[in-house]
């Protein structure tokens, strides 16, 4: 409210179409309040309600996939089940072989066989279970595309034309998956 909308409200009102005692303009501002009013009418039809919702539709990172049946599920596969992830090692971000510490148990990293491959890990317990699930990858969350040449970095698609990058360069903030 504006101090001339408060000027108008503490004024008093005549009804429409009859002359007041005071000020010079009544019959003027008689009409434009008449203006105003029918501005501020609306039409008292039934209207039809709508309610929107939004759709999120699935994106390709939303599945996992099923080794057993070959073929992309949601939340669970509908022969096997939900999915049995394994979790990571304890380790707080900041210490400096963050990476290293958060290697799952019967999990070794090493030398891998693959030429100027680096580092690879290997299983040293139990055979594991088909259709195990690690993850996710950590690291720095960041839009900058510098990081598109990081050789440890995962690009993750947003949206159309949306992008971030999950760096693992950092073995400060990174898992053991970089």
């Amino acid at each position: 409210m504006t101090a001339r909308d408060s000027q108008h409200a503490q004024k008093p009102v005549c009804p429409p179409g009859e002359a007041c005692a005071f000020g010079k303009h009544t019959g003027r501002i008689s009409e434009l309040r008449r203006k105003e009013m029918d501005v501020k009418m609306y039409s008292q039809r039934e209207r039809n309600g709508c309610v929107y919702q939004e759709v999120s539709e699935s994106q390709d990172d939303d599945y996992l996939y099923c080794e057993t049946c070959t073929t992309f599920f949601i939340d669970s596969c509908t022969v096997h089940g939900p999915p049995t992830f394994v979790k990571d090692s304890a380790a707080d971000k900041g210490h400096p072989h963050r990476s290293a510490l958060t290697l799952p148990p019967g999990l070794r990293i090493g030398p891998s066989g693959i030429p100027e491959a680096g580092l690879g890990v290997w299983n040293e317990a139990a055979d594991l279970p088909v259709g195990l699930h690690f993850g996710p990858y950590e690291g720095h969350i960041t839009e900058d595309e510098e990081a598109a040449k990081s050789r440890y970095s995962w690009l993750i698609a947003k949206g159309r034309n949306c992008y971030e990058y999950v760096d693992g360069k950092d073995k400060s903030w990174a898992n053991w998956m970089r």
